[in-house]
């Protein structure tokens, strides 16, 4: 069997020489790439089996950025295989790489030896698992989860059993089967606490799960290894983001050095500084970042995208008298990047971001223009979540509420995916005050409650909180989210889940508008979490980690979200 390998290398002599080695074997056709717009585009038309990335790409986005970017863009299957190449022994770079999950990484300079190990050790394991990766391509996780479970019970070959084992506990985290992961984490940090994989995986579990002290407390001690120690940053800023806490996610950013912040943390870094009344600091900083990038046009025009958006933003947030300014600027900017552009993604970005300013300027027009001839028949299917959300409030501003709110929920699917915890956060705060701006959040948490509701009766219980934790955020004020909320973190014996305790739902609840039943309801919880209290309710002090319970009882969780 052929396997179809793409070489993505900005050095000719070097991409020469890979290619070079790699036709002998007889097993690949080779294509080869100098730049990341080129393996975009020729993605669009074919997918690859394996991609063998330089770190390095000239001035342009790093291969990890282009990884993650093409990731979020869905034009890598999950069965792609990545090899990273690069002779950069920074640990921040080793950490990036680390960071995107590669199969391989090799350090130059390497043998022909050496690389042809490497690659009949990636080709054994992809054909151990290759019915798996099948089934993932076809976006059958449960399938792929059931088939790896089998394979695990078989007698895995113990070169392979690591590689197995990380595609495993991947799985059942995507999954949202948070438990057997984090055990799977737990058992490969028993035999060394150094696997990176493992630790990062871990941390993942424990935030899946609410359980924000013990993620805190992970990624605190990570802040003295070299090679997680700006990632480790980046989460704890972003927790701190999610708690309002703006001068503490400050604080945490300010540990990375301005040249190295990337453009979630750099994003992230902004909006606190808004939210400080800081603006012209945080203008300042996007400046900054796009002149340093002046030579390299693709992340030039990414922080010139940031910019425009960032004005834009600042025009939302000003009385409709006040907004030519900003106004102006943003599409000078959104003028500058979207010059020339041939990716369809970055001109649709483009296109909605002039829509939104034609709104932000009541030029009815100019939106109407925009809606015919640009983007009506634009397809929205690998828009990023920020795209999404912009592109709900013009088809809203444009009469059409139906759009609107299936592009809310699309956000809010994506998002949920995201790779980012950065981006992730950001995306959260910009859904959910968009939806409340819109007059969508009821909408949103309805089906959110819903989505939880089927969740929980399956006994999926993180990802029940998850959906009823996001309802009860988005509409504050209706009693039966908080209490399905409340029911699920009981039945899973949670004390926390992320912003709440139990202790403070108990607080919170009862001054809510109730109906009887569910006044009712609450009583019955109430009665539960004061039995279980040694549980339930720990000092508020402790940050340990709470064995799990299952209380068993007669509670139904209420999908009648309009019983307040």
């Amino acid at each position: 069997m052929q396997y179809r390998l793409a070489i993505v290398e900005d050095n000719a002599n070097a991409r020469n020489t890979l290619r070079s080695h790699l036709l002998p074997l007889g097993i690949y056709e080779v294509s080869s790439f100098a730049t990341g717009n080129e393996l975009r585009a020729a993605l669009r038309k074919q997918h690859f089996e394996l991609i063998l990335m330089d770190y390095h790409l000239g001035q342009g986005r790093t291969g990890t950025e282009w990884i993650i970017q093409l990731r979020q863009s869905g034009l890598l299957k999950p069965s792609t295989g990545l090899i990273f190449i690069t002779s950069d022994r920074l640990p921040q770079t080793i950490g990036r790489i680390i960071d995107v999950h590669p199969d391989i990484l090799i350090i130059k300079p390497y043998t022909i030896a050496s690389l042809t190990r490497h690659l009949e050790h990636y080709m054994t394991y992809r054909g151990f698992v290759a019915n798996v990766l099948r089934l993932l391509d076809k976006n059958d996780l449960s399938a792929a989860l059931r088939m790896m479970t089998r394979l695990s019970k078989d007698e895995v070959p113990a070169r392979l059993k690591s590689d197995v084992l990380k595609l495993h506990a991947r799985l059942l985290l995507e999954a949202g089967d948070i438990d057997n992961a984090a055990k799977m984490y737990d058992s490969v940090l028993m035999r060394s606490e150094k696997v990176l994989w493992a630790q990062w995986g871990k941390i993942k579990c424990q935030h899946a799960a609410g359980q924000w002290p013990q993620c805190r407390d992970t990624l605190t001690a990570l802040l003295g290894n070299e090679l997680a120690r700006e990632r480790a940053f980046e989460w704890l800023a972003s927790m701190s983001f999610e708690q309002q806490a703006y001068n503490q996610t400050e604080q945490y950013l300010d540990n990375i050095k301005f040249s190295e912040l990337s453009l979630p943390a750099t994003r992230m870094k902004t909006i606190a500084y808004q939210l400080q009344d800081r603006t012209l600091e945080a203008i300042e900083l996007l400046q900054k970042k796009r002149a340093m990038h002046r030579s390299a046009k693709d992340r030039f025009n990414e922080f010139t995208f940031e910019l425009a958006e960032f004005y834009l933003h600042i025009a939302e947030q000003s009385p409709s008298s006040n907004r030519q300014e900003s106004l102006t600027q943003a599409r000078r900017l959104l003028g500058i990047a979207g010059r020339s552009q041939s990716d369809p993604q970055t001109t649709q970005k483009r296109d909605y971001l002039l829509a939104f300013s034609a709104v932000l300027d009541n030029d009815q027009d100019k939106l109407s223009h925009l809606l015919e001839t640009v983007l009506n028949s634009a397809h929205l299917e690998r828009a990023e979540t920020p795209t999404l959300v912009i592109a709900a409030k013009v088809h809203h501003a444009a009469g059409d509420q139906s759009k609107a709110r299936d592009l809310m929920h699309l956000a809010q699917q994506k998002n949920s995916n995201s790779m980012n915890i950065s981006e992730q956060v950001l995306n959260y705060q910009a859904i959910s005050v968009s939806g409340k701006k819109l007059g969508l959040a009821k909408d949103q948490a309805m089906v959110l409650n819903e989505e939880g509701t089927r969740l929980f009766v399956d006994k999926h219980y993180v990802q029940a909180m998850q959906r009823f934790y996001d309802a009860f955020d988005l509409s504050d004020h209706t009693a039966a989210f908080g209490l399905n909320l409340l029911h699920c973190m009981i039945e899973s014996g949670s004390p926390q889940y992320r912003q709440y305790s139990i202790r403070q739902l108990l607080d919170t609840i009862p001054h809510l508008p109730m109906s009887d039943s569910n006044r009712a309801r609450l009583t019955q919880l109430t009665t539960t979490v004061n039995h279980h209290a040694s549980v339930l309710l720990p000092p508020e002090a402790s940050d340990e980690t709470t064995p799990e319970t299952s209380m068993k009882d007669d509670q139904r969780v209420s999908q009648d979200a309009s019983a307040n």
